[in-house]
Order: structure tokens, then sequence, then C-alpha cells
């Protein structure tokens, strides 16, 4: 009897539940590292949201479990490593961005809310704040009068408002203006704190909102606000407000050369808006010539913002 010549082995199809998952995985990774060839529009936004992209992660994960997915499972293990890559260090402190210059003794805790311009009682939403124990108040939103704002804070320091936005310190206030960020009104201000440990510029700044066919808007004032910053030239300087951006936003280039105290010293992504249910970042404190000591989020009544309050040493 002749032998019979072995058949090749016919190349192995994947199955459609695994190609559904190398495709997931595949698009969650490209997403998260080619978000910055995305134009425009959806570009910006898909920054705004990215942190959720490797939500798709975990019932991929899942799937490629229960299905015994080989190749699904590889796919989607590079996905979540580019995801750890992109996220984890800016979620443990230290990891995430230098801690800055710490030489001196001086010592400031600086917070920032948006207090909500259809905020029902206003005058106690700031005296709530007033037991964060900041030694400045960036606030933003300002509506009406809001005369209480220096009683609600605290009668011992120094209340200033610039339009919408205002700032409150128990330290000596000086050279204090207005602030133009390209917003064609009054919602920025600087002024020199003269602190215990030495002067610090501090500038308050409620940026633009983001929304479709309004990029560059926000884009210009974010701009603005960054050039005021950089332009205050040696020493400490805090840069507080509502930014508008988040924080893998990539207009928040703009600010290269400051750190941002959730990154340097908070733990966690620190989503400040909207407040009942955070998923995003858009309020910020970054610093210069400066270390960043701790990061917190609070809760502020009657906003749809979170408030961020940060401890920093120079």
């Amino acid at each position: 009897m002749s032998e019979r010549t072995p058949r090749k082995p016919r190349p192995r199809r994947l199955r459609a539940g695994d190609a559904v998952l190398v495709g997931t995985g595949a698009l969650v990774a490209l997403l998260l590292a080619g978000r910055l060839l995305i134009p425009g529009d959806p570009g910006v936004f898909l920054d705004s949201g990215l942190p959720w992209v490797g939500v798709l992660i975990l019932p991929a994960a899942l799937g490629a479990l229960l299905l015994r997915s080989r190749a699904g499972g590889a796919v989607i293990g590079l996905s979540a490593l580019v995801w750890a890559l992109l996220f984890v260090p800016a979620y443990v402190p230290g990891l995430g961005a230098s801690n800055g210059s710490d030489t001196g003794a001086g010592r400031l805790t600086a917070a920032t809310l948006n207090i909500g311009a259809d905020n029902p009682d206003p005058c106690g939403a700031l005296r709530e704040v007033s037991g964060w124990g900041a030694d400045v108040v960036a606030v933003e939103e300002v509506a009406g009068p809001a005369e209480c704002a220096s009683s609600a804070l605290g009668a011992d320091g120094t209340w200033i408002r610039q339009g919408t936005v205002g700032l409150w310190s128990r330290h000596p206030v000086d050279a204090t203006a207005p602030l133009d960020i390209a917003v064609g009104m009054t919602r920025g201000l600087r002024a020199t704190v003269h602190a215990p440990g030495g002067d610090v510029a501090v500038l308050v700044g409620h940026v633009a909102s983001l929304r479709p066919r309004s990029v560059g808007q926000r884009d210009d004032s974010l701009g603005a606000l960054a050039a005021a910053a950089e332009a205050e030239g040696d020493g400490p300087v805090v840069v507080a407000g509502d930014l508008n951006t988040a924080a893998t936003d990539r207009a928040m280039e703009a600010f290269d050369g400051f750190d941002e105290v959730q990154r340097a010293a908070g733990w966690g992504p620190g989503f400040t808006w909207p407040a009942s249910a955070p998923m995003v970042r858009l309020d910020h404190v970054f610093y210069r010539d400066m270390a960043a000591r701790g990061a917190e989020v609070h809760e502020v009544p009657g906003s749809d913002h979170r408030g961020v309050v940060a401890e920093l040493a120079y």
C-alpha cells in the first residue's frame, strides 16, 4: 500500500469572538497612543475623556478570559499596558511630575473653587471653604456683589475682586490688577502675596469654556493665562482657577515649565467636574519655583465643580 501524503495544516482563522476582541484592543491602543494625530474638535474632546477610554479594556479582558482567546488577550494586554504607561504615573504622587524646588522655609496652602454663578447660598459655601485652612483662596464665577466673601472666608484676611473672579489672602497683598485672558470680560487677576516665607505671585483665571466649534477661543484664553504666568519672571508663581481644560488636554502644553499639584502630589485623577459624579479635572493649581507637598479635592456646596487645595513649599 502506498503511503498517504500528510496534509498541510490549514492556517487557523480567527473566530468571530477573537476578531472582536482583537479589534477592541487595537482600537483602544490606537486611541490612547495616537490621539495627537486626531485633529480639531474630535481630538480635543478625545483628550478630555482619554482616561475613560480604558473602560473598554475591562469587558474586553473578561471576554478574552471566557473565550480563552490568546490573540484577544495579547492585544488587550498591550492596550492595558499603554493605558498604564499614560496614567499610572499621573495617579501616583511623585511619579507624574517634578516636585520642584523646596530650598526655603516658605509654606503656602492655595485653594481654588468655581463657586457657581447659580449657587443658592454662596456665602454659606464660602464659610465652609474657610475650614479648608487655605492661605489663599481663588474663587471663580462670583456673581452679584458678594459682600460676604471677606467675612465668610475670614475677616482677618484681604478679599480682592476683579470682574467675576476673586482672591482671598490671609497674608498682606499688593500689586493687584485685572488680567486679560481673552474672554471678552474680566475673568482673571494677579496679585503679589507677601507670605512669611517670601513673596508669591498668584494668578487667578477662569478660562473660556470648551464647547464644539469654540476650541480655538478656549485655547487662546488658556494661552493668554499661561503667557501672563510665564511673564512673572523669577520667584514662586501660583496659577489657580477653572481652566476648562482637562489634565490630558493637548492645550495644557501652554503651561510647559510649570508643574501641577494633583499630578505631583495627589492620589488618583483628582476629577472636579461635574461635582455630583466627577469625570474630568477642570480645576487646577499650577506652580513654579515651588514644591508640591499635598493635593486634595473637596466638595463645594451648591456648585457644579469641586474645589482643589494644594500644599506648596518654597
